[in-house]
């Protein structure tokens, strides 16, 4: 009698620990599921996109952004895909993309933003018909970069909602041609936007580059045997002038400041005195203070008018522009190539650098036969393969203009764009 209570004691015994064994496993399943899947933070909008092409530019008076207009005879592309890789190759012009979302309830009172990879080359975005941002004008393009818009005031939560994208490509490749194309709850998804690529940080020698030109603007006087003054006369609002450049305690300073009733600026040049292809060219600046006027570095060939193709003609190469109208902490980096009515563009690439308005730092890009990279204080922030120059190219430092003294209503001058150095190094 004994064996037997003992033999059902331990049968019980294992019954309850197997069952206390998976209430235990149980929960921990439920635990780890909730923890993997978490709350929904992105909706991919990638594929099955309804698309059209707007040739004659039509789309904007019949409405084609309207949730009621009916897409239901249009074509269905992919985001991610060049239109040209889905049925369009020889569409230069506007097409329009549409796709209805569901946006979920529970994203009420969120900030919601529309993420897209890159778009060749600019777009207008609406949602549920009402016009809510545009990226890209007068060939700038936005093909290398993403942009994002924060939409939550166009939204209805718990419903069906129409987005609509007016996409402007002026050649080449067109579309919605980058991923991701989402929607977003995720902070990350919009602060890493304007960050470095890693967080690696180079220099030159570390890329394989040696020293091979440089100057440390030592003495009182602008050396002429490496600078000069450059475009001497008229400039956008204002002019040019000998008496904006100044070396003064081991800087280059250039100046903006009125002088009867003209904005006077200051900009240096090395065309015909030095003058290179490929290499890693680098400055170390503090840049200006003013809103309306802007400091910049950047390098130009001189037959950049002379035709369209930039591995002939050359490249403007903007290692970086400061306009302070993207924001403190934002630098902007551009390329150009085709001077006159075909001009074409890349940009504005926008870099975010904390406290960039404040002391001094070094910008720099490496130019190769397959690439341009842009740095700023060794943190690499771009990497872009098109509109590759092939032929010599000159420095230039300068203070920039607007094109109209209103732009100018907010600047605070006298203002100065102080350089430290200069120097270019090459592979051997």
């Amino acid at each position: 009698m004994i064996q037997q209570r003992a033999i059902r004691s331990t049968a019980n015994n294992d019954h309850s620990n197997r069952a206390r064994t998976y209430f235990f496993l149980t929960a921990l399943i439920v635990v780890v599921s909730c923890q993997q899947k978490g709350p929904e933070e992105n909706i991919d909008l990638s594929k099955s996109w309804r698309f059209a092409p707007d040739e004659k530019s039509i789309g904007i008076s019949e409405k084609w952004m309207s949730p009621d207009f009916d897409d239901s005879s249009w074509d269905t592309l992919d985001a991610g895909v060049r239109w040209e890789e889905q049925g369009y190759p020889d569409l230069d012009a506007f097409g329009w993309y549409r796709k209805k979302v569901h946006v979920p309830a529970t994203w009420k009172g969120k900030d919601i933003w529309m993420k897209i990879g890159a778009v060749n080359d600019a777009y207008t975005l609406f949602v549920n018909g009402e016009k809510v941002s545009f990226f890209g004008e007068a060939n700038i393009s936005v093909a290398s970069r993403p942009t994002f818009t924060e939409i939550s005031d166009k939204l209805k939560f718990g419903s069906l909602n129409q987005i609509a994208i007016r996409v402007n490509d002026w050649k080449g490749s067109g579309g919605l041609w980058r991923l991701p194309v989402i929607l977003t709850t995720d902070k990350k998804e919009v602060s890493n936007f304007f960050k470095p690529m890693t967080k690696t940080r180079y220099t030159p020698e570390n890329l394989g580059y040696q020293l091979v030109w440089e100057d440390q603007f030592a003495g009182d006087q602008l050396d002429t045997t490496k600078w000069a003054p450059r475009g001497i006369g008229p400039r956008a609002a204002g002019f040019v002038s000998a008496g904006a450049i100044k070396v003064n305690n081991g800087f280059l300073e250039l100046s903006a400041f009125i002088e009867n009733d003209s904005v006077k600026v200051g900009a240096v040049g090395t065309q015909d005195l030095f003058m290179t292809t490929y290499g890693f060219f680098e400055c170390r600046a503090q840049l200006q203070k003013s809103k309306g006027n802007w400091s910049a570095f950047w390098i130009q060939s001189p037959g950049i008018a002379q035709g369209e193709d930039p591995g002939e003609f050359g490249t403007e190469i903007d290692i970086f522009e400061y306009f302070k109208k993207s924001g403190e902490d934002m630098v902007s980096h551009n390329l150009h190539w085709a001077y006159g009515p075909n001009q074409k563009s890349v940009g504005g690439l926008l870099s975010q650098v904390k406290g960039i308005d404040k002391g001094f730092h070094t910008f720099a890009v490496e130019w190769t036969p397959e690439k341009y990279a842009f740095y700023i204080n060794g943190y690499k922030y771009y990497e872009i393969n098109q509109a590759i120059s092939h032929t010599d190219e000159y420095l230039i430092l300068s203070m920039e203009l607007p094109q109209t003294i209103a732009e100018l209503k907010d600047a605070t001058l006298p203002d100065v764009f102080v350089v430290d150095y200069v120097k270019v190094y090459k592979k051997r």
